[in-house]
Formats: C-alpha cells, structure tokens, sequence
C-alpha cells in the first residue's frame, strides 16, 4: 500500500470574497473623521500651552518691573518657567 500525499491545493472558502476584506467608505469616513478630530485636539493642546507660558513670561516681566529692577534681562519662553534671565555685560559691550 503506499500512502498517498495530501493535495496542495488550499481549499478557499466561497463565503469570503475579495470585495469584503476591504473597508467599506463608511468607515474609512469614519477613520478620518477621528484622526481630524484627535490632530485639531492636539493644536488646541499645543495653542493652550503657550499660551500659558506667554501669560506667565508677561507675569515675570511685570513683577521683575515693579519690583523696581533696572539691570538686563533677556525674556523667553521657556518649558521650565524660566521667563528672565539676567543679562551680564562684557567689558567691550560695556566700552571698556
């Protein structure tokens, strides 16, 4: 008797077609809708940050005045809230 190999061939199953492995429109509609949502979310993110840190840097400025000082300072946006930082002169800047 000899033993007869199994055949290669795969059996498909005529249920699933090839039409209905792709999205339909509806839902790839759906999809982008979503992604548009989440990347406008994260530019109101990103707006309400800096507008924080511009709001504190004002806040800095004005304190640092009215605390009367008269020296440099160099005013930036900072992540760690560092909104002044004083400026030290050079001796050629200072015409020495």
């Amino acid at each position: 008797m000899k033993f007869k190999p199994p055949s290669k061939r795969i059996k498909t199953d005529s249920s699933i077609s090839s039409s209905s492995s792709l999205p339909s429109t509806q839902s790839r509609d759906a999809e982008l809708n979503t992604m548009r949502k989440s990347m406008v979310h994260e530019a109101q993110n990103a707006n309400n940050v800096s507008l924080r840190i511009q709001q504190a840097r004002d806040h800095a400025v004005a304190q640092a005045q009215q605390d009367g000082c008269t020296g440099n300072f160099r005013v930036f946006n900072s992540p760690f809230g560092n909104y002044l930082v004083p400026v030290i002169p050079t001796r050629a800047e200072l015409g020495g």
